[in-house]
């Protein structure tokens, strides 16, 4: 590995990004912390690469307004289990952005390719240039005599310090002059230093495998060469199965579909007149229908996905037929499901897992529904899936569910049309939901209601604050307003 100025400055300066990682990123509550680290990450690295002689491309610029709106998204909402999930869909951002910027993309578009940039970029590149941190780090140690000293003495006290310890150790169980010295050195370290040692530690690691995502990216240091044809090369290896035994299989697990679309007909779409099957409730009607659901659409994904990888290439339309009735049955299954959530939301109001299990069935319906026009006619599915999904991850991101729970089923208590509100409910929500909890509880005039409701207020500051000093870190908008409200009541 070579290594110009840039490279060895940049070295020093990851391992602060490193640090950063574990000092501004607190997961119980990924707020303020992860946009701050978002900014400074993404500042670096358009410095380095425009250092580099790197300049950005229309998509990259794409992807770093993506990446943006993703980070601004820690700042301003509350609900953990939806930021821990844009926190994994950010991270996958910033390794695919990167791979744009460097323009070492397989395929300059989005398409099947992009899932080998993705795992070739998470798990190859940055592996393969891990130790290109440290080597930039000793660049300036190793070119003079003096450097090289410098360089020896430090490796010599790293190696010798587990003996030191031990010693001091030793020595301070013999002596109680001694330990108490010892006490002294330490109680005068105060908890924050050891505090950021160990996040200099951690980070370390962190620091490496982003270094190395970068280097590897712009010197296009990378093991073999990873083409669309080393791609396609791998892809036929597994195409090893006869046309015949494949479509045989597919029209038997169809006719199976068909089978058991007659048979429960009468229970599959009773829900589309309202109808409750007999000895079902609302909740174990719309239960029973989602995990059909889930395991048919699952298990259909991966038929379709595995026959389009083993099957020769002979016969495609028998393919593209199957696959295609295969769609079909399963858009029926999601949409008898979502007429199911439909019904148990009309009964019984919203929670985050109805909220939750509408928008995976969307998502659900959204890709078949593509698959299905994609036997027909020849598009950028995969494209138009992926832009699709975003859109529906970032308005799931922006749409406040935890609020939106909140004050649809208190609109529905006022209007009539929900016989009770569960307020004990309002715990599983985040401070989203605060503003709509209080403006009931300034309405109503039923005194016990209006303790429910304050102790659900004050509940979720304490369900999500416990053990744990808030900081800038933790910060985000909906979280201000809600200990404004408190503040009041």
């Amino acid at each position: 590995m070579s290594f110009m100025k840039i490279d060895i400055v940049i070295a020093y300066v990851m391992i602060l990004i490193g640090f950063l990682y574990w000092n501004l990123i607190f997961i119980g509550s990924f707020g303020l912390g992860v946009t701050i680290f978002t900014v400074v990450l993404c500042t670096l690295t358009i410095a380095y690469f425009k250092t580099s002689g790197i300049r950005q491309s229309k998509a990259s610029l794409g992807f770093l307004a993506l990446i943006a709106l993703s980070a601004l998204n820690f700042a301003l909402f509350d609900a953990i289990l939806i930021k821990a999930l844009n926190f994994l869909f950010l991270t996958l951002c910033f390794v695919y952005w990167v791979c744009i910027y460097a323009g070492t993309r397989m395929e300059n578009k989005i398409s099947l390719y992009a899932v080998s940039d993705l795992i070739y970029q998470l798990f190859v590149i940055p592996f393969y240039n891990f130790t290109g941190c440290f080597k930039g780090i000793i660049q300036i140690f190793t070119k003079g005599k003096k450097g090289k000293e410098v360089l020896g003495g430090i490796a010599g006290i790293l190696l010798f310090l587990p003996v030191l310890i031990l010693v001091i150790t030793l020595l301070a169980n013999a002596d109680a002059a001694f330990e108490s010295l010892i006490s002294k050195i330490q109680f005068s370290i105060s908890d924050k230093a050891l505090e950021y040692l160990w996040q200099i530690i951690l980070g370390t690691p962190v620091a490496f495998y982003l270094y190395g995502l970068l280097y590897g990216n712009i010197y296009k240091r990378r093991p073999g060469n990873a083409t669309t044809e080393t791609v396609n090369t791998y892809i036929e290896v597994f195409r090893f199965s006869p046309a015949l035994a494949v479509y045989s299989a597919l029209t038997v697990l169809n006719l199976v579909y068909l089978t058991f679309f007659l048979v429960q007909a009468s229970y599959l779409f009773s829900a589309f007149s309202d109808i409750l099957p007999q000895n079902m409730t609302y909740a174990e009607y719309a239960r029973r229908g989602f995990f059909e659901l889930c395991a048919v659409s699952g298990i259909n994904l991966a038929v379709i996905t595995t026959a389009h990888l083993i099957v020769k290439r002979d016969r495609v339309k028998i393919l593209q037929g199957e696959t295609a009735v295969i769609c079909v049955f399963t858009i029926a299954l999601i949409a008898t499901a979502m007429s199911k959530m439909g019904m148990y939301i009309s009964y019984y109001g919203l929670t985050r897992p109805r909220v939750y299990t509408s928008w995976f069935m969307i998502l659900l319906l959204f890709i078949f529904i593509i698959i299905l026009i994609r036997q027909f006619r020849s598009f950028q599915g995969t494209r138009i899936a992926v832009v699709g999904g975003i859109c529906l991850f970032m308005a799931l991101c922006y749409s406040n569910p935890d609020g939106m729970i909140a004050k649809y089923n208190i609109e529905r208590y006022q209007a009539g049309t929900l016989e009770t509100l569960d307020i004990d409910s309002f715990y599983d929500l985040s401070d989203g939901a605060v503003p709509y909890i209080y403006e009931l509880y300034q309405e109503t005039e039923d005194n016990e209601m209006k303790g429910e409701l304050k102790q659900a207020i004050m509940g979720l500051f304490d369900s999500n604050m416990s053990n744990h000093q808030s900081t800038f870190r933790d910060f985000n908008l909906q979280k201000y307003k809600a200990d404004l409200i408190r503040k009041k009541i």
